[in-house]
């Protein structure tokens, strides 16, 4: 299994947030898990990039602690806020997390750049693009080292339709060639085929019809 969670429960102090998921996923999966803001998707999609660990059982990518160097480097998460830096420019970011990753050839990405219009915005301080296309740039960071399991907090949030477009076919093209994608979304209405978890009261419902 690529990812699982085993029985795991998550307390932030005051009760828990998440409460008794199981859930495994194999190579070539999706799943969308939909609720409300603060039902607890974020801290789900925190739990399976190993940023947070639970407070009762067992999150594994692969066999290994989520929160592990060698399960990180199997997984690339697209927080709902992207973790990018703003007096840099788009190629000064991306230059910059490949290095973290180990890599200096930036060519496996040129297509996805062109793909998305960013290949006109890579000189631009981060800081002076719009949330959409920060959104854009912070989903090239997460594919740079092609990982095989995509972590995307709410990928359509602030995306024109031609992203979402791009993003639909991308995401599905990417569960057919083996990669594993877990998305949030407020809404069910996630038109990607995925499989569909609703979170209530901290637990995870397979939503069926």
């Amino acid at each position: 299994m690529l990812l699982e969670f085993r029985d795991v429960w998550k307390s932030f102090g005051s009760g828990y947030v998440i409460r008794e998921i199981t859930l495994t996923l194999g190579e070539g999966e999706m799943i969308a898990i939909v609720g409300p803001n603060g039902s607890g998707k974020t801290t789900i999609l925190r739990l399976a990039s190993g940023l947070i660990a639970p407070s009762r059982g067992e999150v594994l990518v692969r066999g290994k602690d989520a929160r592990s160097p060698a399960a990180k480097a199997l997984l690339g998460y697209v927080p709902h806020s992207p973790p990018l830096y703003g007096d840099l420019t788009v190629w000064e970011n991306l230059v910059y997390y490949a290095g973290l990753y180990g890599y200096a050839d930036l060519s496996k990405v040129d297509s996805i750049l062109a793909e998305l219009g960013l290949d006109a915005f890579l000189n631009r301080r981060v800081a002076e693009l719009s949330y959409g296309w920060r959104k854009r740039v912070d989903l090239v960071r997460a594919l740079l080292h092609d990982p095989p399991l995509l972590l995307i907090d709410e990928p359509f949030s602030g995306l024109d339709d031609a992203g979402r477009r791009w993003l639909i076919e991308f995401l599905i093209q990417s569960v057919s060639a083996g990669k594993t994608v877990v998305i949030t979304s407020p809404r069910a209405d996630v038109e990607l085929g995925a499989t569909v978890y609703e979170i209530q009261g901290g637990k995870l419902n397979a939503v069926t019809g």
